[in-house]
């Protein structure tokens, strides 16, 4: 699609609905042009048939057939089964509040902005849905069919297309189970040499030296270090392109359902992990032109997606390994993930985990950000329009302003506000 500069922002119908002035005071202070809106309304009997739950709430023995396996054969989190159990199919909650939505919609329309229609695919948090299985791609289709032609939207903005964030490292090692062996061997892979690829890899990590890896690392390593360090075979790097290729594949056809279903014109878009660790959840900024008329990277979610991640993965060398110690296996993590020479901190207790709402003072987060943001720049299509994601509120504002001005110069194409409260002075209701 054509490159313009859009100032956008994420919201609930509700809150459109109950905050009058709201949306008037975002264009008077930040130049909103955009909204985008979370797909919370009723589904047509046509569309819950396609549902591949076996009720609602849905079996144990039905959600377990859905969900990706591990390596082990396992299922990926069933502690979070609850939040499967308060939807009518994968993504879409049980609860709907249809006038909220079409209320949203003709505020918004009146107020003279562009309106997209965000909606869920197949992770819910950790949690996530097989996207090799057939049932799971049919409902979801028809899901983002319906959304973007039951409303007077101008675009459909996917989110969580994805595997489960770094943060949560039995969602590296998943999905085995049938239907992605399938769908592997349609994509010229082959599972069982991923799967062996993998577990050698890992085994080999048991074995190393950890101390002299540890001293390698500050002394500075590379790619091809680190592969003939791990002894990697060309399965561990066809693992993330399986499922790379397999997200690509299914968001291309869900595009050409919508534009087939609601117009050439209709925006198909997705919102896109950190591009540091993007290919770790099966996404390839550089195939997103093939499906996408839009692309918004996802850096507002420092804690969860970021820290979190190289903090577990931190744990997980020192468990592998025990001739790694923690501030080492921090400095590896830093310098793999390329996150190293920025300041981060020495230690996990530094990064208070269990206190994000104040993580942004805590961590040098312009420089976090923009890491990213110059390397999705980098990896994107250059045709491919690009909306950062970032937060209005939490975040220092000499911050907040850096990113925006930065983020511009690099080449993206304006900005998607989560969170407005440190930037415009308004009493959310």
């Amino acid at each position: 699609m054509a490159k313009r500069q859009r100032t956008g922002i994420y919201l609930r119908p509700e809150v459109i609905v109950g905050n009058p002035g709201y949306i008037e005071a975002l264009q008077e202070k930040l130049g909103l042009n955009l909204v985008i809106i979370f797909f919370a309304a009723a589904l047509p009997d046509s569309v819950l048939a396609k549902s591949p739950f076996d009720g609602v709430p849905l079996s144990d023995a039905c959600l377990e057939g859905l969900l990706i396996k591990h390596l082990d054969g396992g299922v990926v989190d069933p502690l979070e089964f609850d939040n499967a159990r308060s939807c009518v199919g994968p993504a879409v909650r049980a609860t709907a509040e249809e006038t909220a939505v079409g209320s949203a919609v003709d505020a918004l329309r009146k107020a003279g902005v562009e309106i997209w229609m965000c909606g869920g695919c197949y992770t819910e948090r950790r949690l996530m849905y097989c996207p090799s299985n057939p049932a799971v791609n049919d409902w979801l289709e028809a899901v983002h069919v319906h959304s973007a032609t039951a409303y007077d939207v101008d675009g459909l903005d996917v989110t969580h297309a994805r595997y489960p964030m770094g943060s949560f490292p039995r969602g590296l090692f998943s999905c085995t189970c049938d239907h992605c062996r399938t769908r592997a061997r349609e994509l010229g892979y082959d599972m069982d040499e991923m799967i062996a690829a993998l577990m050698a890899a890992r085994e080999r990590l048991r074995q190393i030296d950890g101390k002299l890896l540890s001293r390698a690392c500050d002394l500075g390593m590379g790619f091809l270090d680190v592969a003939q360090a791990l002894d990697l075979r060309s399965g561990v790097l066809d693992w993330y392109r399986f499922r790379a290729d397999l997200l690509t594949e299914n968001l291309s056809r869900f595009s050409r359902a919508v534009k087939s279903a609601a117009g050439e014109e209709m925006l198909f878009g997705a919102d896109i992990h950190p591009a540091s660790l993007s290919l770790f959840v099966g996404q390839d900024h550089a195939t997103f032109h093939k499906f996408a008329d839009f692309a918004s990277p996802l850096v507002s979610h420092i804690s969860a997606f970021l820290c979190n991640t190289l903090v577990e993965w931190a744990r997980f060398l020192t468990r592998e390994n025990q001739q790694i110690g923690e501030p080492e296996a921090l400095r590896i993590v830093y310098r793999f993930l390329g996150y190293d020479g920025m300041g981060l901190p020495e230690s996990i207790a530094e990064y208070r985990i269990d206190e994000p709402q104040t993580l942004a003072y805590r961590i040098p987060v312009q420089k976090l950000v923009m890491r990213d943001l110059v390397k999705a720049r980098l990896l994107l299509s250059p045709e491919l329009p690009s909306y950062p994601v970032i937060h209005g509120e939490g975040w220092p504002r000499e911050a907040v302003d850096g990113i925006v001005e930065e983020s511009r110069a690099v080449g993206h194409d304006g900005i998607i506000w989560q969170g407005t409260t440190d930037l415009v002075d308004f009493d959310l209701k």
